[in-house]
């Protein structure tokens, strides 16, 4: 793991640094539909399909001959595997039962400071991975990095699991991220409305650093900030170059 990971904010989340809240996004917020839920390349192989239906309560109901009917027709069916895998993924409830806390890699990504920190007007968060302060954002839960590929992954059967929550398309590859994992139910829910807003609170001990860039539009209230509240004196705001 990196020793400094960073969270780009637009200049209306100053409020995160007065709060000491940050946001655990569920899959409905993201953009991509893929989003904790990857494509597959098949269900499964032969050996993991009669394993899973071997496992399986309700399919060892079922006479043998007819469950190994069932799945020859998988095996040998064009198109049947790739049906199956969408259906199974399009019910599943775990993909929706967490929420993601984004950070970078990259400390001055043009174009994070163009998409996620509204036109460089916004600011960057630099989090110390060291500190054991920083454990309150990753624990519980798990925190990874994440792989970019347009390739499917493997089996469903096979391959489908936490590292599936690690996982995005090569158009978001400048992100350079990794992501702390959390299930909801652990996170505060605040305020109304749809889709709810899950949060969960840090500690500013583990905050080192603001980066700025000249476009700041909330330059004032960050080095206010760092200048007056005991919580952030240890954290320098720093200009970046750009």
């Amino acid at each position: 793991m990196p020793p400094v990971l960073y969270k780009y904010y637009p200049p209306e989340r100053f409020h995160v640094l007065t709060d000491c809240y940050v946001r655990f996004s569920q899959r409905a917020v993201f953009e991509d539909d893929r989003e904790l839920q990857p494509e597959v390349a098949a269900f499964g192989t032969g050996e993991e399909i009669r394993t899973f239906c071997d496992a399986n309560p309700r399919m060892r109901e079922y006479p043998e001959p007819l469950r190994e009917a069932v799945i020859q027709r998988l095996l040998d069916q064009p198109g049947e595997q790739d049906r199956f895998a969408r259906f199974v993924q399009a019910n599943m409830v775990s993909p929706n039962e967490f929420g993601v806390f984004c950070l970078s890699e990259n400390p001055n990504s043009e174009q994070m400071w163009n998409d996620y920190a509204d036109h460089r007007r916004g600011f960057v968060a630099a989090f110390d991975t060291r500190h054991h302060a920083f454990n309150g954002l990753r624990q519980p839960g798990r925190l990874g990095r994440v792989e970019y590929s347009d390739e499917p992954l493997g089996t469903f059967l096979g391959s489908y699991g936490g590292g599936a929550f690690f996982r995005k398309r090569n158009r978001y590859r400048f992100e350079a991220e990794w992501r702390s994992v959390r299930a909801l139910q652990l996170l505060e829910r605040t305020g109304v409305g749809s889709p709810e807003v899950y949060v969960s609170p840090f500690n500013p001990e583990c905050l080192v650093e603001i980066l700025i860039r000249p476009e700041c539009t909330v330059e004032w209230q960050l080095r206010h900030l760092a200048a007056i509240d005991a919580r952030y004196r240890h954290a320098r705001v720093r200009l970046v170059p750009g």
